[in-house]
């Protein structure tokens, strides 16, 4: 097996789990590092909100895949290595969808999440990620901008069938995917955490074969999927355990399983 050179993880449900980050996961990044890999951040989060892990896991100046890899970007920099935005005319199309069909969206531009109103799902978010919304009302006021990506909101129940009429809306003009149990993401066709973490080796001359991508549902797929080795944790969805090389034992410490079996030779 090629000698493993750069790691992506997800974050919620993959690195951390139950709002923390175990120790063990933490030692074994660390001693990855330590081996001269390159362990990066791979999530749908922004960029700011993932930016608080770095110091805990000493990936200072390490790039961080962000909002489902339409951003690369390295901690404390304002200024993007890659980015890939919903164009403008699509992205007013998914506004003018979400408001017929009544669905709470969260609109990103840049390090602002935009929401019409403060609801249980803005709040629901702040929860979980730090980052706070703006209220911004009729959404149809920002036609003309290119968002990050948008996320619609709906109970866990409803998301098969609120991704299966997005996907067939939208078909291949924008890629729609599941992240948290109520979140369904818009994101542009060029994003992807596999297609950033390909991007990222290529910027840091790896080869594809010498990465690992590791996460946990549909949106960690491609990055499972494209990467060298994929893992996936005990709890992940279907798809994405059928997509990996190796399947973690541990749901709180599936990462530092997988990094001890292939990076430290502990397995």
């Amino acid at each position: 097996m090629p000698e493993i050179k750069l790691i992506g993880i997800d974050l919620d449900g993959t690195l951390v789990v139950n709002a923390e980050v175990s120790p063990r996961n933490v030692e074994a990044i660390r001693a990855a590092t330590s081996r001269g890999v390159t362990v990066a951040i791979a999530t749908g989060r922004p960029h700011v909100s993932a930016e608080t892990f770095v110091d805990q896991l000493e990936l200072h100046g390490v790039p961080i895949i962000s909002f489902n890899g339409a951003q690369v970007r390295r901690p404390r920099e304002t200024e993007a290595l890659y980015t890939a935005p919903i164009a403008p005319e699509i992205a007013a199309e998914v506004v003018q969808y979400c408001v017929d069909r009544r669905l709470h969206m969260h609109y990103y531009l840049d390090d602002t999440m935009y929401v019409t109103r403060l609801s249980r799902w803005a709040l629901l978010y702040l929860g979980r990620t730090g980052m706070s919304a703006v209220p911004a009302g009729d959404m149809r006021r920002f036609s003309g901008r290119a968002p990050i990506k948008i996320i619609v909101c709906v109970p866990p129940q409803d998301a098969p069938e609120v991704l299966a009429e997005g996907q067939r809306h939208f078909g291949d003009r924008l890629v729609v995917t599941h992240s948290m149990p109520e979140y369904i993401e818009f994101l542009s066709p060029d994003a992807g955490k596999g297609k950033a973490l390909l991007w990222l080796a290529e910027h840091l001359a790896i080869a594809p074969e010498q990465t690992m991508g590791m996460g946990d549902m549909l949106n960690d797929l491609e990055l499972v999927q494209m990467a060298g080795v994929g893992v996936a944790m005990t709890h992940a969805q279907e798809p994405v355990k059928r997509a990996a090389d190796y399947v973690a034992a541990s749901s709180a410490e599936g990462v530092a399983e997988a990094i001890e079996k292939y990076i430290l030779g502990q397995a």
